[in-house]
This record gives C-alpha cells, structure tokens and sequence, in this order.
C-alpha cells in the first residue's frame, strides 16, 4: 500500500462547535420527546383516578377525596383552596384580607367575615356569602364562570344546584347535570 501525501490546505476539518450543537439540539429533541410521553401518561393517569363523595360523614361541612386523602370544606372554588388552609399561626384570613380568625371559627355558623362571608362557605350563617356547588361545567381549556348560590339558599329544602350539592342535610335531590 502505497502512501499518499495530501496538502494541509486541502484538509477541511468539522469544526469541534458543529458537532457539539448537533449533540446538543438532539439531546434537546430526545428531552422534548420524553417529557411529553411523561405528561401524556400522568394525564391518563389522573383521568383513571376516581373521586368520591363520602355523604355520610360525621362531619357534614366538608368532603372528603379517598384515593388523594385531601379534605375540602365544602362550597369552596378549587381556586381558593389553598386560602381555606391554616396559616402558620393557625389561623384562617378572610378572602377579601380584612380580618383573621382562628381556623376552628371557620364554618362554626357565626358570620366573622362580614364583608365576604367567607368564613362560612357550607352554612347559611352570611347573608353575602357564596356556596359555590360541587359540579362546574367546564371547557376543555378550563375556562368558564363559576356556578353559585347565595349562602342563605344553602340546606333550605330546595336544590339549588343541579348536582345537589347544596342540599346535604335530609334532602335528597337528584343529579340533572348531565
């Protein structure tokens, strides 16, 4: 085999930084790729997890999700949440920010909160308050207005709304939400 000398100036070497962003570009392909099949499987997972409703509870003002073991006072936004939580003190502050309360005076059937009646979301104890019922039609995005009835309608006799949400305490009311 016979050895062939090839001028240095003929050699064209690939630069060290193409190759290098050709790494990088499809190691950020492969991420990309991963974390969506990631999303896609947590997705169906949530949608496979079933949500209860334990209306026999001792404790008649909240419910309670099994599967997760999160309790949620009921006639609350899943938006608000994380306010009907205690503070680090132990204490609950009204949405509106006027006043602090401690935790056990929420939904004691005393209206603390008199500018929002928001200490009092599953009794009738305000007369500006707001149940805001179990089942809200949603788009897909997510997007639409809550459904609520005044406080004051809360476990009066009637179904207010259509889940029968509101009614919890010896009235027996039909789901005509579907």
């Amino acid at each position: 085999m016979k050895k062939t000398w090839v001028k240095r100036e003929h050699i064209y070497y690939v630069p060290f930084y193409k190759q290098k962003s050709k790494m990088l570009l499809l190691g950020i392909f492969f991420l990309g790729i991963i974390f969506f099949v990631y999303q896609a499987v947590s997705i169906q997972a949530s949608l496979g997890r079933k949500q209860t409703d334990d209306s026999k509870e001792s404790d008649a003002d909240s419910y309670s999700i099994q599967d997760v073991g999160i309790k949620i006072i009921r006639g609350i936004r899943l938006f608000d949440y994380d306010s009907y939580k205690p503070n680090f003190e132990g204490k609950f502050r009204c949405l509106d920010g006027t006043l602090e309360i401690a935790f056990e005076r929420v939904n004691d059937d005393y209206c603390d909160c008199f500018g929002d009646g928001s200490d009092e979301p599953s009794t009738n104890a305000c007369n500006n308050g707001k149940f805001y019922c179990k089942y809200q039609k949603r788009h897909i995005t997510g997007r639409g207005r809550d459904v609520f009835v005044p406080s004051s309608r809360v476990n009066d006799g009637i179904c207010d709304c259509c889940d029968g949400s509101d009614e919890w305490l010896g009235t027996a009311c039909k789901n005509k939400c579907l």
